[in-house]
């Protein structure tokens, strides 16, 4: 297709990045390869389907490439590679937090990928080992908390041949024997072992929260562990500042590209006395020369961003108080000080990219309708700063379909924004939710088109002639800006595996699309003129 994309390259690649936050890494020589396992976190997937959040993969020995990578629907608590054949044993599971454990024992083929559920039904298995004489050895969970939390029985389970072992073999009801201690659940020196080998290259990355493309072709990123961190144009790391807490979340490029705005969530450790300290309640202005603090500006709460290409910025408080939104200049400045409403601390915020406004969400409207989209007009000639209702998010009152906000395009006389959308009358896990793209006629509101799809959404960019709908599932979708037609469909991966994807960033006169993973990588994608 002549609007395809091309992966150019990863920025933070390297070893074992599949798997996420490491607990288990075991060599299997007799095979050439590793068997590791960790944990992605938590991805909001909602409407088609359940994303699983933990991965195994199988890595070459020799280079670590990732040979296979498949998910597993509970933590891994165990892996016991065969001594002979090529096959791994993995235990998983976990505590409900009502009242069961669940899991899986799962037969993994090093040489397929091929993997065999092989119990009947669910139940946490703790521990495993192979004995001399071909069977594998099993601690099963008890069924409930009341068996205990530290303790399984064990079962020997014994097959004429493991490499064509059924699915649901094993009736983890058969165990009745006395109970065991069950052992560490994870490996507490994987990260250690990661290091080895990988010669020291390997570091725990995680999330890509938000990415910012600036004019030099410097790409800048927030994370889960990484309160900013600076790519040169060359895909070279130049600087990165670690975070303390829970990392970062917005990162907003001022005009000039010398320095960026970063906002957090979480709290971090004071390094001398220990104690929890909110940074939430702060937004920082980083020099993107080398990542010094320039600024600090302290709000009531962790705040909603809103910008514009000139360089306006409003912090808008979120929780349950109103507070004032604190509107800053392009000078960096404040400029005053405006009653938005309370935000939505549950809900994402209308994040407008390459704006010539400054639009929030908020309700009720005129109408009485809830929620509206707003328009902030900085102060100047005409007065002070105002605010203005445009119009109701949703663009057709007679449809069921309620749509919720998230990333927005601010072009020249359109917005286009994206989100969640559910049918009113039905829950918002009902099945039926899915994905809006709508473009939006300024300043009246009035729908141009509306693309659906069922795909969950990560991020939204483009410009005047494109938009990229980027899916968690992967899948880009190219967008015609005036049609919303659909030009390209493209599905990311690395190294030949899929990845999730969480963020993005355009750059029209790079023809260049970052994409952030939940695993911590940036893919950086070419696409066409």
């Amino acid at each position: 297709m002549p609007d395809e994309l091309t992966v150019r390259r990863i920025l933070g690649d390297q070893p074992f990045a599949e798997i996420g936050r490491p607990v288990w890494a075991v060599a299997d020589a007799r095979h050439g390869c590793v068997v590791a396992a960790g944990d992605l976190g938590h991805v909001m997937w909602r409407g088609t389907g359940h994303w699983l959040g933990h991965r195994i993969g199988v890595y070459e020995a020799g280079t670590l490439r990732p040979r296979h990578v498949v998910a597993s629907r509970f933590p891994v608590c165990a892996i016991e590679p065969h001594p002979e054949l090529p096959l791994a044993a993995i235990g998983t599971g976990r505590y409900d937090g009502s009242w069961d454990f669940q899991g899986q024992l799962l037969l993994l083929h090093l040489e397929t990928g091929r993997v065999t559920s092989l119990l009947s039904r669910s139940r946490q298995v703790r521990h495993l080992r192979w004995l001399e004489d071909g069977r594998l050895a099993i601690l099963l969970s008890p069924e409930d908390k009341d068996g205990g939390f530290r303790k399984g029985f064990e079962l020997a389970v014994a097959v004429d041949d493991w490499l064509s072992a059924p699915a649901g073999l094993v009736d983890p009801d058969d165990a009745r024997h006395p109970m065991a201690e069950s052992g560490l659940l994870h490996d507490p020196q994987v990260e250690d072992k990661l290091a080895r080998l990988t010669g020291g290259r390997w570091r725990r990355r995680a999330e890509v929260r938000d990415l910012a493309v600036l004019a030099d072709g410097r790409v800048l990123a927030t994370g889960r562990h990484t309160d900013l961190e600076c790519w040169d144009p060359s895909g070279v790391p130049r600087w990165a500042l670690p975070a303390d807490g829970e990392g970062s979340v917005r990162v907003e490029a001022a005009p000039d590209d010398e320095s960026a705005w970063v906002t957090y969530r979480g709290h971090r450790r004071d390094g001398v006395t220990g104690r929890p300290v909110d940074r939430a309640t702060a937004v920082r202005r980083i020099s993107t020369a080398d990542g010094g603090a320039v600024d600090c500006v302290d709000v009531p709460s962790a705040p909603e961003l809103y910008a514009t290409d000139e360089g306006w910025l409003a912090l808008r408080p979120q929780g349950r108080d109103a507070h004032a939104a604190l509107l800053l200049a392009p000078t960096h400045q404040e400029a005053a000080r405006l009653a938005l409403g309370t935000g939505r601390s549950n809900s994402p915020a209308l994040r407008v990219r390459h704006s010539a406004r400054l639009l929030y969400v908020d309700g009720p409207g005129p109408d009485g309708d809830a929620p509206w989209i707003h328009a902030i007009d900085p102060p100047g000639a005409h007065g002070p700063a105002a605010l203005r209702a445009l119009f109701p998010l949703r663009w057709d009152p007679a449809s069921a379909l309620q749509p919720w906000y998230g990333p927005a395009l601010g072009l020249k006389h359109t917005l286009v924004h994206a989100g969640r959308a559910y049918e009113r009358g039905a829950t918002r896990t009902d099945a039926r939710e899915g994905t809006y793209v709508v473009s939006r006629r300024l300043p009246d509101g009035e729908a141009r088109w509306v693309h659906r799809t069922d795909k969950p959404l990560a991020d939204l960019d483009g410009d005047e002639r494109r938009v990229y709908v980027v899916h968690l599932t992967g899948e880009v979708e190219t967008l015609d800006t005036a049609t919303g037609e659909v030009r390209a469909r493209h599905t990311l991966h690395a190294h030949g595996h899929p990845v999730t994807p969480v963020s993005a960033a355009y750059r029209a006169e790079q023809q260049r699309l970052v994409v952030g993973t939940v695993d911590g990588r940036i893919l950086d994608c070419s696409v066409p003129d």
